[in-house]
């Protein structure tokens, strides 16, 4: 329960603060909302621009199964595109496309309007200082009647302003010599603003602004998207993007098919010079012989002719292709080039690996334009490459080596055959062995040749590796800022602005400044609550008034019945503070006049002989004689009281001239038979003491005091002097010990009203 009561008591004193300090409030939620519609009013309004484009499959792998042979899972190869369609290279090629290198744009109000597909102007920079060569700088252009007004803004430091009567000649301005065209009729009404940056820094914007993502996980589907204020660029540039990904992709993927044709062409002019001299051979053969009757006198050999001689012509061809495939590997300087495919291998392993080592080269030549050569990945994929051309090497042999045993078998096997062509005459055994050369020539021949056609048609396919789904289109759904939403966000913004500043006050602040807390906190019974007087004057009740002050005093006055021991007959009350400033010389001037009114006769004591202000408070200047009295025995009673002149019940002592020795004074036995006299002479004595905290006079009265009053001060007492207050009645320094808030706010006084009848009941 008790719990509970504190956590309300927390949530009134939030609810309070944030009440007293509403004009912070006010203030925040006007600066913020009016920040908001200057920002509304000046910003552009932006859109989403995107597109959705969907991989297909290449050379009938998946890009998936081309990176599992590197051991990589998921979809690195989706990935792997993200980047690519990220890259700064390809942004490059794009802008460089649409000619995006300056930005121009026209003035509409307050704001600055892109210009796309005609801008109103062109740079050519002609000779730049060195500073604008590496720096970002603006041309404002604006037609006047005899000319035209020329800007020029780099920074805060380089500007200058040029007038000119035409645009086409050579301008010197900050920034170097530049020539500024026109590129259509300027108006008079607008100004025209072209801003020019490095290449790289334009190629850094847009990247900035390009958003390159997968639809989702192990998807194929890539969604590209822009914001800007000029959403038919960002079109075109998305659209420019794609398309220049796909010549990229093509381009690669034409780099087997270039180099797999160069190398059939050089194969094929080999074959072409042995098989004209096969051919030229039997031709001097026939001549020199003079052989007419071919098909007769080639009966023998093409009876002889046999499965086995066609085997053997397909292994000295694949013999002849796997040695060329093998010299390719080896030599150096061919090392990071693609190895020849589709040119006629039968062996399966053989084409599996070549096709394998392909896709990954190519995979890498994609990569290593967006990455460094000390990449993890490039290292990973030199590895790979590295064991799978060894691998394509080693296969080779092992395929060599039982092309070589098969080859000797079906030789052998066709020895039988020779036999019989032995017994033919020579000239015809001459001639079948001229027949065969030229035949495996011919055959080698046409079987290049038409592996050069097939190359060819796949040279020229036009398949893009990207085919678009959703065209780049604006989101019309997307315009940024609307407004009803900003100025809800600054309306936000402004309560949560002053609300942190009011937080970050509190939290530092450590004043007390609660006065329910106060209450809740002090271990002495709470007198009352006096609030700030408006009149600024330090006498706050006159006999016949009903003010709040005045009300409040009474209010103490009636409490203080309660609260002083019932066998006293005239109390002895010390009223004092934990520091100076918190009005304890205020609070006992207003108590003391308070009983005087009622009717008591009543003595005001001025004992903070360190910093005396009784004096001043009621006007008796250069008066008051105790500590006179104090150190001189011829000085009698009659001699320092001194009527107060607010009322005839009340009598002033004030202290007089600060002594050099005040503690030593306090500790007098004349001080305690002045006080045994004010007992007989007045119905309640009142003494101003110093504060407790920083001297310990006040605690050398507490012999002849009956009571104490604590004085603290709203927003000005330390809350720490509380705990301070709490251990002096905790040891019990000072006798009955009460309390009174000063200061207090009008609309927040009034907490302590009715305390004495509690205690009372109590």
């Amino acid at each position: 329960m008790e719990q509970n009561n504190i956590q309300e008591i927390d949530i009134r004193k939030v609810v309070r603060q944030v009440l007293e300090h509403w004009w912070w409030f006010a203030i925040g939620v006007a600066f913020f909302v009016m920040l908001g519609i200057a920002y509304y009013v000046r910003k552009s309004p932006q859109w989403t621009t995107d597109a959705t484009i969907m991989l297909r499959q290449k050379d009938g792998m998946d890009q998936l199964d081309a990176m599992s042979m590197l051991g990589l899972s998921g979809n690195q190869a989706a990935d792997d595109e993200v980047v690519v369609l990220n890259s700064r290279g390809l942004m490059h090629q794009a802008i460089d496309a649409l000619n995006l290198w300056d930005a121009v744009s026209v003035r509409d109000g307050l704001r600055w309007k892109g210009e796309f597909r005609n801008p109103a102007l062109s740079l050519e920079c002609l000779n730049l200082t060195e500073d604008a060569q590496t720096s970002t700088f603006i041309v404002t252009v604006k037609r006047t009647k005899s000319g035209y007004k020329v800007k020029t803004k780099m920074g805060l430091l380089h500007r200058s302003t040029i007038r000119v009567e035409t645009l086409s000649e050579p301008i010197e301005t900050a920034v170097g010599t530049i020539r500024v065209q026109a590129n259509r009729s300027l108006s008079t009404d607008s100004t025209y603003r072209l801003v020019h940056s490095r290449k790289e820094s334009v190629v850094a914007g847009y990247m900035k602004m390009l958003s390159v993502s997968l639809h989702k996980k192990d998807s194929k589907i890539i969604k590209l998207s822009m914001r800007s204020p000029m959403p038919e660029r960002d079109k075109a540039l998305i659209g420019q993007i794609i398309e220049q990904y796909n010549l990229n992709a093509i381009v690669d993927k034409n780099m087997i098919a270039t180099n797999t044709a160069s190398f059939i062409d050089d194969r094929l002019a080999i074959i072409s010079k042995e098989l004209s001299e096969a051919e030229d051979a039997v031709t001097d053969y026939k001549t020199a012989n003079r052989i007419a009757d071919l098909g007769t006198q080639a009966q023998l050999f093409l009876e002889a002719s046999s499965k086995e001689e066609r085997a053997l012509v397909e292994i000295e061809t694949q013999l002849t292709l796997v040695d060329y495939v093998d010299g390719f590997l080896r030599d150096e300087t061919k090392r990071n080039s693609l190895i020849p495919a589709n040119i006629g291998i039968s062996d399966a392993s053989i084409i599996g690996s070549i096709s394998e080592y392909n896709a990954i080269l190519l995979q890498r030549m994609r990569i290593q334009r967006t990455a460094t050569n000390d990449n993890p990945v490039i290292d990973q994929m030199d590895q790979q490459l590295s064991s799978i051309r060894q691998n394509i090497i080693a296969t080779i042999a092992s395929v060599r080596e039982s092309m070589l045993i098969r080859q000797r078998s079906i030789r052998t096997q066709d020895n039988k055959y020779n036999k019989q062509i032995k017994e033919a005459p020579e000239k015809q055994q001459e001639y079948a062995r001229a027949i065969r050369a030229q035949q495996i020539r011919e055959r080698l021949y046409l079987y290049l040749y038409q592996k050069r056609e097939e190359n060819a048609l796949l040279l020229a396919s036009t398949a893009t590796p990207a085919k678009i789904v959703d065209v780049p289109q604006r989101d019309v759904r997307s315009k940024t800022p609307k407004l009803f939403k900003l100025l809800f966000i600054c309306f936000v913004l402004g309560l949560l602005f002053p609300a942190g500043l009011l937080y970050i006050y509190l939290l530092f602040n450590d004043k007390v400044d609660d006065a329910k807390d106060y209450e809740r906190r002090i271990k002495a019974p709470l007198l009352g609550q006096i609030i700030t007087n408006s009149r600024n004057a330090h006498i706050a009740i006159h006999e016949g008034e009903s003010t709040v002050s005045a009300e409040l005093f009474r209010l103490i006055r009636t409490n203080l019945r309660y609260v002083l021991p019932q066998d006293v007959k005239t109390p002895v009350i010390l009223v004092t503070s934990c520091i100076n400033g918190e009005g304890k010389s205020y609070i006992s001037s207003n108590t003391a006049l308070s009983l005087a009114i009622l009717g008591k006769k009543v003595a005001l004591v001025g004992l903070d002989i360190r910093k005396p202000m009784l004096a001043d408070y009621f006007g008796l200047k250069n008066r008051g004689q105790l500590t006179y009295y104090l150190t001189d025995s011829d000085v009698q009673i009659e001699d320092i009281i001194v009527p107060s002149g607010e009322h005839k019940n009340l009598d002033i002592i004030p202290c007089g001239m600060i002594p050099p020795n005040p503690s030593e004074l306090l500790q007098t036995q004349r001080l305690d038979d002045l006080f045994a006299e004010l007992r007989k002479r007045y119905d309640y004595v009142i003494v101003d003491t110093a504060p407790v905290a920083l001297v310990s006079d006040t605690y050398l009265l507490d012999r002849i005091s009956d009571m104490t009053i604590f004085v603290s001060r709203y927003k000005y007492t330390p809350s720490e002097m509380i705990e301070y207050i709490n251990t002096i009645v905790d040891n019990g320094r000072l006798k009955h010990i009460a309390c009174v808030l000063n200061g207090v706010s009008g609309s927040l006084a009034g907490y302590g009203y009715g305390y004495g009848y509690g205690a009372k009941q109590e």
